[in-house]
């Protein structure tokens, strides 16, 4: 059964055709409020270099571009939600008074051949700000209901990936030593296998309807009665949601880290920013009472020859209900300040 006004049916969206959409305007204001909830690193607050560095969160950027996608085309869509997001990259930092587009091209569509009345898209976005710089990109892939679930399969489309899904990494800050975005152990500490428990989070309805209705407003993630009729059966949370609630564990748990650090009398390492998000599954759905408990293992590292004073780590991250079963994973990849 569809939610009401949907117009927007698998059918209509064509492998390669691109189109321009949303803007929004980027506040002090709606940074720091996103910090506190989700990202309370100092950069987001404005508690580092004095505030004059303000920076808006990464999954605050994810945030800004899933209600632009749903002011733009999903609100209208019989939109199924989305199983995973092949990457999403940051390129550049966004800081007050910045004005966001985005630019969405499906580089694939396919009926799936277990669920007749659904379709699947390969939707890559594009984030610009006002100087037409590419500051994110995402890869997520998409469900939507077909128009004639009973009609033949039609054959699977695509395109070649588009030039921009070449974009070089996220540099990492020019900076002095011990000024990273937010202090752990130095990347020489750091080693592959190394497990952390990052805390636990109970997702309550009221915080599912809070973030829906701010940032992803689809009904079954912002309308309880009208989600029941939807292939989730019920109120599920964002994927989105889930990301940032993972997020803030990731934070809290360095903030933590750092200050066992310093009070043995080391100095802390910088962290730099966030590289990109890889293979990000959300495999279950998030109903209200479930607790997730997130959890980060440290899967690689390596040098960087045209950054000698930072290391790249990747850690994959987990998010386990109480059932035990995962619903939430991704492959992180971040600078680390290197000792030397």
């Amino acid at each position: 059964m569809n939610a009401p006004y949907q117009r927007l049916h698998w059918e209509d969206f064509t492998a390669g055709q691109s189109v321009d959409f949303g803007e929004t305007r980027v506040t002090a204001e709606a940074i720091v409020a996103f910090a506190r909830e989700f990202d309370p690193a100092p950069e987001h607050l404005g508690a580092a270099n004095g505030g004059a560095k303000l920076t808006a969160g990464d999954w605050h950027c994810c945030a800004m571009l899933m209600r632009m996608m749903c002011d733009d085309y999903l609100m209208e869509a019989a939109g199924a939600g989305a199983p995973g997001v092949e990457h999403v990259k940051w390129f550049g930092d966004v800081r007050p008074g910045d004005v966001l587009t985005a630019r969405r091209t499906p580089l694939e569509t396919r009926a799936s051949k277990s669920r007749p009345r659904v379709g699947i898209v390969r939707m890559y976005q594009e984030v610009f700000n006002q100087r037409g710089e590419l500051v994110m990109s995402w890869l997520p892939i998409q469900l939507y209901e077909r128009s004639d679930p009973a009609a033949p399969l039609p054959p699977p489309a695509s395109v070649p990936e588009p030039d921009s899904m070449k974009t070089g990494m996220r540099m990492p800050p020019d900076l002095r030593p011990g000024e990273g975005g937010g202090p752990i152990g130095a990347y020489e500490d750091i080693e592959i296998g190394t497990a952390a428990d990052l805390g636990s989070h109970l997702f309550s309805k009221e915080e599912m309807l809070s973030y829906a209705n701010r940032f992803n407003p689809q009904y079954f993630h912002a309308d309880e009665t009208a989600a029941k009729a939807s292939i989730y059966g019920g109120l599920i949370a964002s994927g989105w949601h889930t990301g940032a609630t993972w997020n803030r564990h990731v934070v809290t748990h360095r903030l933590k880290l750092a200050d066992t650090i310093s009070k043995s009398g080391s100095r802390p390492a910088g962290i730099g920013p966030s590289i990109a998000i890889l293979d990000m599954k959300w495999s279950g759905p998030v109903r209200p009472g479930d607790t997730l408990a997130f959890r980060s293992t440290v899967t690689d590292r390596s040098e960087s020859t045209d950054f000698p004073q930072w290391g790249i780590v990747t850690s994959f991250d987990e998010g386990i209900n109480q059932r035990g079963e995962t619903v939430f994973s991704l492959n992180h990849r971040y600078w680390v300040e290197r000792a030397g």
